[in-house]
């Protein structure tokens, strides 16, 4: 530390300099501060783990609606599935963390940030405490200072103004134009300027002195007030110390058995794919081990077939179904014997193109009977002729609904009443193979849409409308029977 020439304290970065004990206060306030910061650096890794476990859950629900629905199978999808195990797991331990960090560390810090500082009105007490202490630490020196700084500009000042009435006093004597009178009193103010010299450098000096013998206590007092702040702030970097070590337990998941028992497992699922465990099943499922009915020479036997309507048919119960019962199959009836009665031939299929009977109503309909005939009525599908009592009341409602129908067109429908397979007999379980004739373009979403030349199966009989149910491939639906053969 030094003095310049006008008095004032030349520049230092020493803690010993007056007021640089500033730096150690504002260290106190700077502990206050670096506890919320890191109160927020835990909040935004805890926020940052939360978003990072819900991307991964949702990631694995993504995924396993996938493999739900998806083409993988046998044990290679339980590898795929273990993976988005994995997933979860991660997730729910990333989870557990974020709240760990916040219960186990984050409540802590707050907690001891309030036990050791203590605000006032508009600084810490601990701050104010160690301002007060070092200002009181340094006064006395201080002064001490401010004496030395003012004889040194005394002594310096005095010394100034006697080289310079030295100077021109010996101007003078050179100078003849200088009275003898002149020359004494310039003579006369250089011994007082000598004089002030030696009393200023006195005076000087002994401020000096007396600020050196006041530095030993100067040092111990303010060596005491900066112990207490060393030791408050060796307790926040010890708590600091443990904090981080209890953060570190948060974070490290390799010493969590859960995380190590993860990927244990995944391990595990992952050794279990069987490649050959998963094409045996493959061929016993859809390949050339499955089980197949052959076909086979089957007797007629006529059976009664319920009579039903699809659900997009016009006619339902509530617009007055009918049930037709106890009907009688015989060769010798059917259409009224062909060698007997030559005049009633069985009726045959005029159709010379695919017909769609969703939109088109059948030349085997009802109302297509001659309306003069109410002793017999042959229908095209079925091998019996159907008792009078029925013509008499579907032609009567076909009548009356057509009469009152603007267009003339019958709303009750006009699909076959009966539902029985052509060859009387019922679908193996594994259905028939069939080829497409035409090309067929669905019109709704629960219909098959197919080319011609394609083969697929059968899996149902044919509706009352003509209506059949196929699969092809993935897709099962609804197609007009006349746009396919049996093969």
């Amino acid at each position: 530390m030094s003095v310049n020439d006008d008095g004032q304290l030349s520049s230092s970065d020493s803690f010993w300099e007056v007021g640089r004990y500033m730096r150690t206060v504002k260290r106190c306030d700077n502990g206050y501060q670096l506890c919320n910061h890191l109160r927020k650096l835990i909040e935004e890794r805890n926020e940052i783990e939360k978003k990072y476990a819900a991307m991964l859950t949702e990631w694995t629900k993504k995924w396993n609606n996938f493999l739900d629905k998806g083409p993988e199978y046998g044990t290679t999808l339980g590898a795929w599935k273990g993976v988005l195990t994995e997933a979860d797991g991660v997730a729910e331990l990333h989870n557990a963390m974020a709240e760990k960090m916040m219960d186990d560390v984050h409540t802590k810090i707050k907690f001891w940030q309030k036990e050791n500082y203590h605000k006032s009105m508009m600084h810490f007490k601990e701050t104010k405490e160690f301002e007060d202490n070092f200002r009181k630490a340094q006064k006395p020196w201080a002064k001490r200072l401010a004496k030395v700084v003012a004889t040194k500009k005394d002594y310096h000042v005095a010394c100034k103004t006697e080289k310079s009435t030295a100077n021109q006093e010996n101007n003078s004597r050179a100078d003849s134009s200088v009275s003898q009178e002149q020359l004494k009193k310039l003579q006369d103010k250089l011994k007082k300027c000598q004089q002030e010299v030696e009393n200023t450098r006195e005076k000087y000096t002994a401020a000096l002195n007396d600020l050196n013998s006041y530095n030993a206590k100067y040092i111990e007092d303010m060596t005491e007030v900066y112990k207490r702040s060393q030791d408050f702030e060796q307790k926040r970097i010890d708590f600091f110390k443990k904090i981080f070590f209890q953060l570190h337990a948060c974070l490290d998941l390799s010493v969590e058995s859960r995380f190590s028992q993860i990927y244990t497992n995944l391990h595990s699922t992952i050794g279990n794919v069987d490649p050959n465990k998963d094409l045996k099943w493959w061929s016993s499922t859809h390949g050339v081990d499955m089980g197949m009915n052959w076909p086979a020479f089957e007797e007629y036997s006529p059976e009664l077939q319920s009579i039903s309507k699809r659900a997009k048919s016009n006619l339902g119960s509530a617009d007055g179904g009918i049930m037709i019962t106890s009907i009688k199959h015989s060769r010798e009836d059917s259409y009224g014997s062909y060698s007997e009665q030559p005049s009633a031939p069985p009726p045959q299929q005029q159709q010379q193109q695919p017909q769609n009977y969703k939109t088109q109503s059948s030349t085997n309909s009802y109302a297509s009977a001659p309306r003069n005939d109410m002793d017999r009525f042959y229908v095209t599908d079925f091998a019996s002729p159907v008792p009078r009592e029925f013509v008499c009341v579907w032609t009567l409602k076909s009548m009356l609904a057509r009469s009152e129908s603007p267009d003339g067109e019958n709303p009750f429908g006009d699909g076959d009443m009966y539902d029985e397979n052509e060859e009387g007999e019922e679908p193996p379980s594994a259905g028939w193979m069939v080829r497409a004739l035409y090309d067929y373009v669905r019109a709704e979403d629960d219909e098959l849409e197919f080319k011609a030349g394609d083969v697929f199966l059968q899996v149902a009989l044919e509706d009352e409308m003509g209506w059949c149910r196929g699969k092809k491939g993935e897709d099962i639906g609804f197609y007009p029977k006349n746009y396919v053969e049996r093969i």
